[in-house]
């Protein structure tokens, strides 16, 4: 395996498996945010991809993709230590924070979509790319399954501020404020984010280096002009385009019901300590999946995989449009999380066949723009349609029936839309 790919999978490993996604949304509203400026700065976040996304892929098609992936280590290593600074208490500053911290978030995304798989996919041989692209994608399965195992347990349990008072009491080491020791798994991943970045820094461009004969303004106008021609080819190109509209309907609602997971499992009744439990059962049974991933992907046909991953989607949403208490709750969603998992594979298995090399860095910075963007629609929809129900059932801001009312219309939402795109397909198709 090409020293590009081991570093591109350690890159994934590092830069996604992050030890506050246990309790992501809570911390936001620990920290004194509500709800709705919650939902509001995942807007901003998802915003800033939309505006960088194509751009920097096409700026790492016509410059290389090393400085893009380089650009979103630094990033992160900013974000971290941005949220690691942050002081309880005070709310319109941490409130700013998260403004700045959603910025550099979303400008590390967008740096790194495209560029570090179209690096990693053109280290690999011409002629085996295609049959070898799977079986790399189901290593990095592997790799992130047991990265957020890691993550999960430990960034659920480092959250638990009983479980640190009693450790630190076990050890005979004064108490520390919740203050502090909600920041330890910010303060983990700021580690974590020094190592992706040192990381980053020992990839190589494939080949050589993209020719550019003029001056930087020149060469960016001739990039971002690539760009509007790279997005007319994926409107003719029939496979393209179809990957695209089907990345926007799966991705989108089951991105926002990961986002606010660890608020679905305090509905539940699951405690905090247990998050990072769950976590470690999604991934072990992401890590078992991963050959079925790959077989799939070399044998099965396009449409019986996403079929497959339609099924996983809807069988999910309605386990949590349903809430059961404890336990039985928690796995009635767990197909939900498997669907992410085999739609980002099959997304980069076809997506990456049906680019040309020279294009493929902008064509996958077309699915992160057109995804995220449907991402914060999304989010935005949520909560408007939290706040709506909670005035009209008459619930305080921070009562949870709000949104578990909320949860109820998400599988009927994505069947009619994702009807409505297999509708616009066939229209698109007959074009």
């Amino acid at each position: 395996m090409p020293a590009n790919v081991r570093l591109f999978l350690a890159f994934r490993l590092l830069f996604n498996c992050r030890f506050y996604y246990p309790v992501f949304t809570v911390l936001f509203l620990d920290l004194g945010l509500s709800l709705g400026e919650f939902a509001a700065l995942n807007v901003i976040w998802a915003l800033t991809i939309v505006a960088l996304e194509v751009p920097s892929g096409a700026l790492a098609d016509r410059f290389g993709r090393r400085p893009l992936v380089v650009a979103a280590g630094w990033l992160m290593v900013a974000e971290m230590g941005l949220l690691c600074l942050m002081p309880p208490g005070r709310h319109d500053l941490v409130f700013w924070m998260f403004v700045l911290n959603r910025i550099l978030s979303g400008t590390a995304e967008a740096c790194a979509s495209g560029a570090d798989e179209a690096l990693a996919y053109d280290s690999l041989p011409e002629a085996e790319r295609t049959r070898e692209w799977p079986a790399v994608m189901a290593r990095l399965s592997r790799w992130m399954a047991l990265g957020f195992i890691v993550s999960s347990i430990s960034g659920g349990l480092l959250y638990d501020h009983e479980r640190i008072l009693s450790l630190l009491d076990a050890l005979g080491l004064p108490a520390l404020d919740r203050a502090w020791t909600m920041k330890l798994p910010l303060l983990l991943n700021f580690l974590a984010a020094l190592a992706c970045l040192a990381v980053t820094l020992r990839l190589r461009e494939p080949g050589q280096t993209p020719a550019t004969g003029g001056s930087w303004s020149r060469e960016t106008a001739r990039a971002l002009r690539g760009m509007l021609a790279t997005g007319a080819w994926i409107w003719r190109h029939k496979p393209a385009f179809q990957l695209i509209v089907l990345a926007v309907v799966f991705d989108s609602i089951i991105r926002l019901f990961l986002t606010v997971a660890s608020n679905f499992y305090r509905l539940v009744g699951i405690g905090e300590a247990w998050f990072g439990v769950i976590g470690t059962v999604a991934s072990v049974l992401g890590l078992a999946s991963a050959g079925l991933m790959e077989k799939m992907a070399r044998h099965g046909t396009q449409r019986a995989n996403f079929a497959f991953v339609a099924v996983l989607t809807f069988g999910g949403l309605l386990g949590a449009a349903h809430p059961q208490s404890g336990w039985a709750g928690i796995a009635l969603i767990m197909p939900l999380m498997l669907a992410m998992r085999f739609l980002q594979f099959f997304l980069s298995q076809y997506l990456n066949a049906a680019a040309d090399s020279a294009h493929r860095a902008t064509v996958l910075s077309f699915r992160g723009l057109t995804t995220n963007l449907a991402y914060g629609l999304m989010t935005l929809l949520f909560g408007w349609h939290t706040a709506w129900l909670q005035g009209r059932l008459g619930l305080p801001a921070d009562d949870p029936g709000g949104f578990a009312a909320s949860l109820q219309v998400w599988p009927w939402w994505f069947t009619a839309t994702l009807g409505l795109a297999l509708l616009g397909l066939r229209l698109h198709r007959g074009r």
